[in-house]
């Protein structure tokens, strides 16, 4: 098939809209039977085509995601569908359900502060030899 960009918009719509466990982008390219070479051809990154894309994603994502907290709160095999879920959850939910969520952020005089959120604790790595022994003499 002789595709463009307005064909292949429609199709990757229609596949998407036709099966709600499409979920990346990698699964609109299989299921338009293209290659990703030709898929961001015609549907470039952070163009208008590509975000109608992203939005029939995500509402797919939405659809699984309220369909696998229906099944969480039924089913006693959570573990398999956790790991679908931590796949497709947006930050938020992520440390939400994670046990523990580390933050980092750095500083332009190579000290990078770990704060465990939610613990209020906060550690200086050592950017040195000498402040890693003066550390393990602690």
């Amino acid at each position: 098939m002789e595709w463009n960009t307005k064909k292949l918009l429609e199709k990757a719509l229609e596949e998407i809209e036709k099966d709600d466990n499409i979920l990346f982008i990698e699964d609109v390219v299989a299921a338009c039977g293209v290659s990703k070479k030709t898929f961001y051809k015609y549907i470039v990154k952070d163009s208008e085509e590509y975000e109608k894309v992203w939005d029939a994603i995500n509402d797919n994502r939405i659809t699984v995601k309220k369909y696998i907290r229906l099944k969480l709160r039924l089913s006693g095999k959570a573990a398999e569908l956790l790991s679908l879920y931590r796949m497709i959850c947006t930050d938020d939910e992520r440390r939400a359900i994670n046990q523990q969520y580390v933050e980092m952020s750095g500083q332009m005089d190579n000290n990078v502060q770990i704060e465990f959120v939610g613990s209020g604790e906060k550690r200086k790595l050592a950017h040195s030899e000498d402040e890693v022994d003066v550390e393990r003499r602690r």
